[in-house]
């Protein structure tokens, strides 16, 4: 009797503790989840601009912990290419290219539309024209980028043969172009003479004129509708990894933070730079006048607007480097 009792009590505890470690286990699993820490990056510059509040105003969204990290514009890939950001702000075509490769990520929105300018110097204050560009040089940051290729369309498109830095020089119908890897080495060039003009995005345009008094630009939106017809480009994309992109709770969360980080810099314009150096980056400088010209987006993508983003990738970059067609309307974008 007294054995069978012991029985049945040892099957009770055993029970017992089975159940509680379960309980344990999914209790556990849980909390991570709750505490799960996000990354989100962007590169220096408007797309850094695009998540300028959630860095001090949303150290959660959704139940998540987030950190955010600013990283140079040649560095920016990585963050998507190795999945070492949850979330990536990045040249449209270069995140839609990591998926088209299998990068395990949805582009939810265009953080930045169209944004980029040529300035320099010239006689005459005003207008870069096509014409007083020929026999010009020009640096122009984001070769492989949407900056390189909206530059190119844009020369292509209005009969400019270009030649790149390292090809004899250009004559008088031509444009020699150094591509350089962010803002900062354009400026360099322009500072030594190494180049007339420079195609950079906001708010590198605003501060180079500024700084430089620099009399003359070329707005590269104007320039692009007048050979596509579009309103404007898609820019810099919002790059969602998919399994995080399907939180419905989160996703939304995220765009009233974005929402709310873009009204703040619109509306508080001259604090931009004071709020972005203590809390993005030290070296960051947003002109009040860069502000509107920034051109941030962070809406929830129409299915008008995802037609427009593959129309777009299919017009600047219809093959990949080794010259291969890419049929854009067969990659899983969104």
């Amino acid at each position: 009797m007294k054995k069978r009792f012991f029985s049945v009590l040892l099957l009770v505890v055993v029970a017992l503790t089975a159940v509680c470690l379960v309980l344990t286990a999914c209790g556990d699993q849980g909390s991570q989840e709750e505490t799960q820490t996000l990354r989100f990056s962007a590169p220096e510059g408007t797309p850094a601009l695009a998540m300028l509040r959630l860095v001090t105003d949303n150290k959660t969204i959704g139940g998540k912990n987030m950190t955010y990290e600013v990283v140079s514009p040649s560095n920016i890939a990585v963050e998507m290419s190795a999945e070492k950001s949850d979330i990536v702000i990045m040249p449209i075509n270069a995140g839609a290219n990591h998926i088209r490769q299998g990068a395990d990520y949805k582009l939810v929105s265009v953080a930045v539309d169209g944004s980029l300018f040529m300035v320099g110097k010239k006689e005459t204050a005003g207008e870069i024209t096509i014409d007083e560009i020929k026999g010009k040089t020009i640096a122009c940051i984001g070769k492989a980028a949407v900056p390189g290729l909206v530059f190119r369309y844009v020369m292509n498109g209005n009969g400019i043969k270009m030649i790149e830095e390292g090809t004899p020089n250009a004559e008088n119908s031509e444009v020699l172009v150094k591509y350089v890897a962010d803002g900062n080495a354009a400026r360099t060039l322009l500072v030594g003479g190494q180049a007339d003009f420079a195609v950079v995005g906001e708010p590198a345009a605003t501060a180079f004129k500024g700084a430089l008094k620099l009399n003359a630009e070329m707005n590269m939106q104007t320039a692009y509708t007048a050979l596509s017809g579009k309103e404007t480009y898609p820019q810099a994309g919002l790059f969602v990894k998919k399994s995080l992109s399907d939180n419905e709770a989160f996703m939304k969360e995220l765009f009233t933070a974005l929402q709310a980080s873009k009204e703040w810099a619109i509306n508080n314009a001259a604090s931009v730079t004071e709020y972005a150096k203590a809390n993005l980056y030290e070296s960051a400088v947003f002109p009040e006048p860069s502000i509107a010209r920034c051109a941030i987006d962070v809406q929830v993508l129409t299915e008008t607007k995802k037609t427009e983003i593959v129309t777009f990738l299919q017009t600047i970059m219809p093959k990949d480097s080794q010259g291969n067609a890419i049929d854009w309307t067969k990659v899983a974008l969104f």
